[in-house]
């Protein structure tokens, strides 16, 4: 009896802790920087962290967030990459048409967490070497079960990333569209080339045909002795091509902040993942 109320009362203290987490995605409302679902900081360690967060995603326009769940399974996805887009596409975190940030993703059962890069700058600040130093930064505190040190060397390697990454994006961009561009001025010309030798080839084939036509003519006099009564009677046909009708469809972008970085480049998820 003893044993079932002690399960039944663990139960019930895990159902509690998932509660925030599943709250905010029953309603669908905002997604603050640090949501502590596994109950993991205190009151003040979560506030400070909350202010840490907020003060670096404003300043540099990039979202940079804290999750914690006791099981991301509990949510029905297969993997916690999967957790971590839906809690980052539901809530439309992130700042910019893009919604550029990183989502730090940490599930308790088994000690897995995921780092979550979105958004065109939020891919460029968080590549995958610079997500590989952020786990650099946590990971000595997170074995050694040091939550709060682990989130804060976490929040100051994503700041430390971010200074050089804003004052090389318009430089990057500006290397993307140039690359863009000579890639098309390229493709542009080989259907130039290609066009061309489609005509010259063709035009040869036609000319070769006459040629072995003609080797079986004779010679004649007049126009007219070329006639036949079998003969078509010939009658000159002139298309004018007069306008071109082009559709285009424009994929509308959820709305986010306007506020933040614009630009290029791959703008979905990338991950980096991993146990502690």
């Amino acid at each position: 009896m003893k044993r079932k109320f002690a399960l039944s009362l663990l139960l019930l203290m895990l159902l509690s802790l998932a509660l925030p987490l599943c709250a905010h995605a029953a309603s669908g409302g905002s997604l603050g920087y640090v949501t502590d679902s596994a109950g993991l900081l205190t009151d003040e360690q979560r506030a400070e962290l909350e202010d840490m967060a907020a003060g670096i995603s404003e300043k540099y326009r990039c979202g940079v967030y804290i999750v914690t769940t006791q099981d991301y399974t509990e949510f029905g996805r297969g993997s916690i990459e999967s957790c971590a887009e839906e809690i980052y596409d539901r809530y439309l975190i992130g700042f910019g048409e893009t919604g550029d940030g990183i989502l730090f993703l940490v599930s308790m059962a088994d000690r897995d967490y995921d780092l979550d890069a979105h958004g065109s700058f939020g891919n460029y600040a968080f590549s995958s070497r610079n997500r590989d130093l952020l786990v650099d930064a946590f990971a000595p505190c997170f074995r050694g079960n040091d939550w709060y040190n682990g989130f804060r060397a976490y929040l100051v390697t994503a700041e430390q990333l971010l200074v050089p990454a804003v004052e090389g994006y318009p430089a990057y961009l500006e290397q993307l569209r140039e690359r863009q561009a000579g890639q098309q001025k390229l493709l542009s010309g080989a259907k130039g080339v290609g066009s061309v030798l489609i005509g010259l080839l063709t035009a040869g084939g036609v000319c070769g045909g006459m040629k072995r036509r003609m080797k079986t003519a004779v010679e004649k006099d007049d126009a007219d002795d070329y006639m036949t009564p079998t003969s078509p009677h010939m009658k000159i046909v002139q298309d004018h091509f007069i306008n071109r009708t082009r559709t285009v469809q424009v994929v509308q972008q959820e709305n986010r902040d306007s506020g933040g970085h614009s630009g290029g480049g791959f703008s979905g998820h990338s991950h980096t993942s991993g146990k502690f």
